[in-house]
């Protein structure tokens, strides 16, 4: 019962995670406007909310690989672990950088890259197989 319980939190966070990031997608890829600030400072606030998601996420995540009968040694496991670390390194960068916005490209790219590397820990978990391998 317990590891249900944290399965569906485990799969409300990863969801949380991959919607906060697109929200953040569509809102870098505004033009500037009256907006703006409220948008930074919105989007700033997103990032920090990922960042904690993305540490809760990896937390309940690292508690069901006993239960679920799998061992950190399992290729995919290995992947998702890599895919998270990255995703903060990332996140923790625009998190720093977060008033140099002047090349939204680059900012859309970041967002663009990070969804890419949630859905393959999303494939990854699903499927229990791994792109990495």
């Amino acid at each position: 019962m317990f590891v249900d319980f944290l399965k569906c939190i485990h799969l409300i966070l990863t969801l949380g995670l991959l919607g906060s990031t697109f929200v953040c997608l569509i809102l870098v890829s505004f033009r500037k406007s009256a907006f703006l600030n409220l948008q930074d400072d919105t989007i700033t606030l997103l990032n920090q909310i990922m960042l904690w998601l993305l540490v809760f996420a990896i937390l309940t995540g690292t508690l069901l690989i006993y239960p679920k009968h799998f061992t950190f040694h399992t290729p995919w496991v290995q992947a998702a672990y890599l895919f998270v670390f990255l995703s903060g390194m990332l996140l923790s960068i625009l998190i720093v950088f977060r008033k140099k916005r002047r090349w939204r490209w680059i900012w859309g790219m970041s967002y663009g890259l990070l969804i890419i590397m949630l859905v393959c820990v999303v494939h990854d978990a699903i499927t229990k197989t791994s792109f990495l391998c």
